[in-house]
C-alpha cells in the first residue's frame, strides 16, 4: 500500500519544507523504509526559470509555470524488481513515485506519468526552461538542508521585508547536520543551486533522471 501525506504540514510557495516534513513523516514508517527508499529531488537549472506543466498555479490549462525552483518528493522501490521482463506488470511496491503537493495530478504519480505531464522532453523547451534535477536521499535532506526563509522577503515602500507569501506558522527548518556546521540558510547554496561541484546529493539532467526513475 501506497503511504499516504495524511497530516504532513502544506504551506503554498514553501514546497522545500512541505517535502521536509513528508520526508520526516515516511521516515519514521518502518514499512516505508522496508519497501523504497525516499529522496527528496529540488528542480530548478542555472537561470532559475524551470518551466513545469500540471501544477496549481498554471495560469490557464495546458500551460507552463515558471519557477526559480520546486521541490518533490521520490519514493524509489527496494524490492526486486521483475522491471524489463515481457508481459510482467510492476506491483505498486515495485514502482518508482512521485508526491507533489502543487500538481493538479493524482498524488502519489506513477513517475512516467508525472514525468510526462509535468517535464516535457528538453528538445521541445528553450534551453532556459529545461529542468535539472538534484536528487538527495531522505535521510541527507532532513540532517543538511536549513532555510530562514529570507528569500521570501522583498522590500516594502516603508523600507521594511514583507514577505512575498505568507510564511509556515511552525519555527524556521535547520537540520542537525546544518546546525553543527552553522548554517542558518543553504537552500540556495546546497540545493538549488546546480552546480555539480556544490551541494548535497546528485545533480541530473532529465534523460538521467528518467532512468534513474525506472531504475534501468
Amino acid at each position: 500500500m501506497l503511504p499516504k501525506p495524511l497530516d504532513s504540514p502544506y504551506t503554498s510557495c514553501y514546497c522545500e519544507e512541505n517535502i521536509y516534513f513528508l520526508v520526516h513523516r515516511f521516515l519514521e514508517q518502518a514499512q516505508v523504509k522496508a519497501t523504497w527508499d525516499i529522496f527528496a529531488v529540488i528542480v530548478s537549472n542555472a537561470t532559475k526559470t524551470v518551466a513545469l506543466w500540471s501544477q496549481l498555479k498554471a495560469p490557464a490549462a495546458n500551460t507552463a509555470v515558471i519557477w526559480d525552483y520546486h521541490a518533490v518528493l521520490v519514493l524509489r522501490s527496494r524490492l526486486e524488481s521483475h522491471r524489463g521482463l515481457l508481459n510482467t506488470t510492476l506491483s505498486i511496491e515495485e514502482e518508482t513515485w512521485i508526491y507533489d503537493f502543487d500538481s493538479i495530478l493524482e498524488m502519489p504519480s506513477r513517475w512516467e506519468e508525472y514525468v510526462e505531464k509535468t517535464f516535457p522532453p528538453d528538445s521541445d523547451i528553450p534551453p532556459q526552461y529545461r529542468s535539472l534535477f538534484r536528487v538527495i536521499s531522505g535521510e541527507e535532506y532532513l540532517r543538511s538542508f536549513a532555510s530562514d526563509r529570507s528569500h521570501m522577503l522583498s522590500p516594502a515602500a516603508d523600507s521594511s521585508n514583507q514577505y512575498i507569501s505568507p510564511p509556515p506558522l511552525y519555527p524556521i527548518v535547520c537540520g542537525p547536520l546544518a546546525a553543527a556546521h552553522g548554517f542558518t540558510n543553504n537552500l540556495m547554496t546546497h540545493f538549488v543551486s546546480m552546480e555539480s561541484s556544490k551541494g548535497y546529493g546528485t545533480v541530473m539532467d532529465r534523460e538521467t533522471f528518467v532512468s534513474w526513475c525506472s531504475q534501468a
